[in-house]
Parts: structure tokens; sequence; C-alpha cells
């Protein structure tokens, strides 16, 4: 079957619905690796690196993307030190990405780029690059990688496949913050006393899903990056101090967020 041809939203929601672990998230559809497997064909160079003993295993490494044309995501780069495969099955996408060399601010103990409304100055002294996905393009994103995506076509699917590697070798200052803020918050939310545990939960619940600081592992990624209390203790003072930026620029948290479509109900 070509997954070109059918793959529209109409059919995605009849089929997802059939699928027993397949589960919506606020942006997109959770599967595992082999759901609706007769509509397409895992592509070689996905299976092995799925396949790898030096990722973490997990059950839902697929996702899909249903967005109208207009959607425009916020920066951002991907939680879990994630790295993607990403299909364009059906319509056309542009994509902006900025390398983890040169990173953006962010929200505090956010992977969401700060809004500045910048527009195309966003781009000044940093890596980057533009290009677009047309049906049947595959992307190999890194870990960290800053993105924005907007869609072109009147429907537009895309197909992710995700693993996250056991252990790494990069030192950037993107990583050091990634690997802290989840490391800041793991370490409260299995501290010995039940009043920070409790903190740390309430604090990451006020959040969106989107937004909060979780490693979905049991084991935190391997790294020559250690990690004390003196570094935690610097690193919750850099996230307070880029408040100051949040509030600059507060005015344009709400009117993006309106524009955010969550994925349509499965129906069960």
């Amino acid at each position: 079957m070509d997954s070109q041809e059918v793959w529209t939203e109409t059919y995605l929601q009849k089929r997802l619905s059939e699928e027993p672990l397949a589960k919506e998230a606020f942006l997109w559809y959770w599967l595992e690796k082999n759901a609706l497997a007769e509509d397409y064909e895992i592509p070689e160079i996905v299976d092995t690196a799925l396949s790898h003993s030096d990722i973490f295993p997990r059950s839902q490494v697929m996702r899909i993307w249903v967005h109208e044309k207009g959607n425009l995501s916020s920066w951002h780069y991907d939680a879990n030190m994630i790295s993607v495969f990403n299909v364009q099955v059906t319509g056309r996408k542009k994509w902006s990405l900025i390398s983890p060399e040169t990173p953006l601010c962010c929200y505090p103990f956010s992977n969401f780029a700060i809004l500045d409304g910048k527009g195309d100055d966003i781009f000044h002294n940093k890596i980057y690059t533009h290009f677009e996905l047309n049906e049947g393009d595959m992307l190999f994103l890194p870990p960290l990688w800053f993105h924005q995506v907007e869609a072109c076509e009147a429907e537009n699917v895309s197909l992710n496949w995700v693993f996250t590697k056991k252990e790494t070798q990069i030192t950037t200052s993107a990583f050091k913050r990634d690997y802290e803020r989840y490391y800041f918050v793991s370490y409260f939310s299995r501290h010995k006393y039940p009043i920070y545990r409790t903190i740390a939960k309430q604090l990451n619940a006020l959040l969106p899903s989107y937004l909060r600081a979780k490693w979905t592992y049991q084991e935190i990624i391997k790294t020559s990056h250690n990690v004390n209390l003196s570094i935690l203790a610097l690193r919750m003072l850099k996230e307070l101090a880029s408040i100051a930026f949040v509030l600059r620029h507060f005015n344009k948290i709400k009117p993006y967020r309106k524009t955010i479509k969550p994925v349509k109900r499965l129906a069960r």
C-alpha cells in the first residue's frame, strides 16, 4: 500500500483508533515500531538504528504528525536527547535548523526558545540551514538541534522514528544545559525528603506536557560531564536569570499558544 496515496487525516484517525497501543500526545500520535506496518516499509537504516544495543529501549518509537497549511512550530529542540528520522509522507514542510554549537536562549528548564520577535535576526552569529522536505524525503535530525517547521500544503503528514543513545561524547554548552536540567529534576524528584519530591512534581505539573523536563528512561545518559550540587545550584541560577528575558517578551507567548493546534482525540 502506498501511504502517500492513503494517509489522509480521516484515514489516519480511523486506523489509529483501531491500534490499541496508539495514543495521542499533545501535538502528535505515539505508536509502537510496527504499527500500521501494512501501510509502509521501514527504511533499512532506520530499522538498524532502532535495533542497536547502544540505544535506550522504549516501546513507542514512532510519531505521526498531521498539520494544516500555515502551521508553524516554535523554535525548540526535541526532549530526551532523541535522534529523529523524519519522513515527509504527504504535503511539504519548510525546515530551519540552528546548530547546538550556537544555541538559542530557552525558557527556564525548557527545550523551547524564548519568543523574542527577532524574525530572521535570530540567525545572526548562528550556524544554521534552511530547506524543504517534499513527499518521500527523509531527514535525520541529531540531538539538540533547534528547529522550526512550517507546513506548506493543505494537509501535511510526517512520520518519525526516534531513539536516544545510552552514551554520548557530546560536550557542547547546549548538551551540558540539557543534561543538567534533567539531572536537576531527577535529583529532586527522587530526593530522600518527600517535600522536595512533592515540590518537583507539582512544579512540573504546572507546565504543558510538551514543556516538562522529564527524562523518559530509567537511567540517565552516560557522559564525561560530571554533575555535583554546586553545578546544579549554578544551573538553577542561570535558568532563573532567563526569567528577565521571559518577562520582556511575555506578551508574545499567549498569542502564539493560541495558534497551537492539538491533535484530534482518537475514537475508542
